[in-house]
């Protein structure tokens, strides 16, 4: 008994640090840009929904296939009535003949019968049983609805592909997120670091007036604008320092950890690593080009339009008849005799038929709507391409004014450091005054703060440029690896790891020719902008 209470422990203990392992890692050792990205990629909630997204969609299509397959139904009935409920019923017509017979203890002898009229034996009741059952196999099969079923599993295999689309669109979105939120944590504590640098030298400047004015050298004026600079700077640092917290628990929000361990302690997710600048090349012109064609975030969209297609056929298909085939066994109770092992069976076959010749304009109000839905799909395709290069676009700015904005800090820093040297130099040889050192060190503080500002903004940019061009490798492939929710299987991974690469135009996907070209034309009422 004690060596099975001793497995159950180890077996609890096994299971509860398996159950924690993706949680409480993060506690044993600062994050690591690669690991805060892993982790998200398996447990941040956006990822999680769109997982289940396309599971449901699949679900969907299941449903819509279904109609296309025969229905096999088997139904079962026993009734049992009370004899006072049962109604015996009279003969509707009885034979008219006479039956002959002799009289009892007599042979025949050619004169000796009677006449008895059929009437007066058949003038009785018909039996009717109090209990009876039936059983029935029945298979059933659509024959023409004119077109509905089929377009509405081509629509529901379009939404399907569409949910890929979306899943890797969430992907480089939280990926995206969680690198700029990892940035955005090292840039609050690079920030604090200046401010820490700040306030010890200004720090030193106070103890430096002070010894200078017990030393009758200098006014105690100098002593206390010294001091104020240094009472003024401190709020900055404890800014910084609250930033830098804010910005642990952001991250950490986004990597799904939950909020009792965020407030763990003073530094909710400490991470490992600092901003590096690290310039990339870009074409504004290929990255346009590169985003139309790879963005998951248009191939969903195009789906839509693809699904808005179909939609119409569905619709419009109230405008014609629905046939269906049933075929089935019958087995019963005969209903002559109370014997329940008397039975009565067989087969039957039908078809059953119906056609809407008018309904008061529901199926043209229905089509009406269906055109104006797809419409409205082209009309938001054609915003998100204006969307998709404006994000572009922006990104490119932003790389030129951040690669700009480092290479003038990291010469406004060179130039302050010595102008510093310099202003104390002069304060020690009695030609400069205290406000020319204060102001070199504020300068100082300024260029150091435009330098990580300006890091921070390149590194963001970079990862907007690769989010917005769909350009970013390594922690898609390591989704398609190794990094990805336990709630995926490995079918569904493939499927997302293809999405990648495909497009809902592809001659492979479920969508119609005729429907691909219709997704091509420009939406209703747009003009004509030549080569737009």
């Amino acid at each position: 008994m004690r060596f099975l209470w001793t497995a159950l422990a180890i077996a609890t203990t096994a299971c509860t640090s398996l159950a924690g392992e993706s949680i409480v890692a993060y506690r044993s050792h600062p994050l690591t840009l690669d690991e805060a990205v892993q982790l998200a990629l398996k447990q941040n909630p956006s990822i999680l929904a769109a997982v289940q997204q396309l599971k449901a969609e699949k679900g969907l299509f299941y449903q819509a296939q279904s109609n296309l397959l025969p229905h096999l139904a088997f139904s079962a009935n026993y009734t049992q009535q009370d004899p006072g409920l049962v109604r015996t019923s009279t003969a509707g017509s009885t034979p008219n003949f006479d039956f002959l017979t002799v009289p009892a203890g007599t042979t025949f002898n050619g004169t000796n019968a009677v006449a008895v009229p059929s009437s007066q034996l058949f003038a009785g009741t018909r039996f009717v049983p109090t209990e009876s059952w039936q059983i029935q196999l029945t298979a059933s099969q659509l024959v023409y609805d004119g077109g509905a079923t089929i377009a509405s599993r081509r629509a529901s295999r379009i939404n399907e592909d569409a949910s890929y689309y979306t899943l890797r669109d969430t992907i480089d979105t939280v990926v995206s997120t969680v690198r700029t939120q990892f940035y955005q944590v090292l840039l609050n504590r690079a920030l604090i670091q200046v401010q820490e640098e700040s306030v010890n030298l200004l720090q030193s400047q106070v103890d430096d007036q002070k010894s200078r004015f017990e030393a009758g050298t200098v006014p105690q004026f100098n002593v206390l604008q010294a001091q104020t600079s240094l009472q003024n700077q401190i709020p900055q640092l404890i800014a910084a320092r609250n930033a830098y917290r804010i910005s642990q628990v952001n991250l950490a929000r986004t990597l799904g950890i939950p909020a009792d361990r965020q407030y763990a302690s003073e530094e909710p997710l400490p991470v490992l690593g600092k901003l590096e600048y690290n310039p990339i090349k870009y074409d504004l012109a290929s990255a346009l080009m590169t985003a139309r064609a790879n963005r998951p975030f248009l191939k969903a969209q195009r789906s839509n339009i693809l699904s808005g297609v179909e939609n119409v056929t569905v619709q419009a298909a109230g405008f014609k008849p629905t046939v269906s085939a049933d075929l089935g066994l019958e087995q019963r109770s005969s209903g002559v005799t109370s014997n329940l092992r008397d039975t009565n069976q067989g087969w039957f076959f039908g078809f059953t038929g119906s056609w809407n010749i008018f309904d008061g304009g529901l199926t043209y109000g229905k089509v009406k709507q269906a055109r104006a839905q797809l419409e409205q799909a082209k009309d938001t395709f054609d915003d998100s391409v204006r969307q998709v290069e404006q994000e572009v676009a922006t990104a490119v700015s932003n790389l030129r004014n951040s690669q700009e904005t480092v290479l003038s800090s990291q010469q406004a820093i060179v130039l302050a450091r010595e102008s510093l040297r310099l202003a104390d130099e002069r304060l020690a040889a009695g030609t400069g005054t205290q406000l020319d050192v204060l102001t070199q060190q504020t300068q100082l503080t300024t260029a150091e703060t435009n330098l990580v500002q300006a890091e921070f903004n390149y590194v963001s940019a970079v990862s907007e440029f690769q989010r917005s061009t769909a350009t970013e490798v390594v922690y898609n492939n390591q989704f398609d690896t190794t990094s990805r929710p336990t709630t995926l299987t490995a079918v569904e991974a493939q499927k997302a790891a293809r999405s990648r690469r495909d497009s809902p135009l592809d001659p492979d996907k479920p969508a119609t020719h005729k429907s691909k070209q219709i997704s091509l034309t420009p939406p209703a009422g747009k003009v004509d902008m030549g080569n737009d």
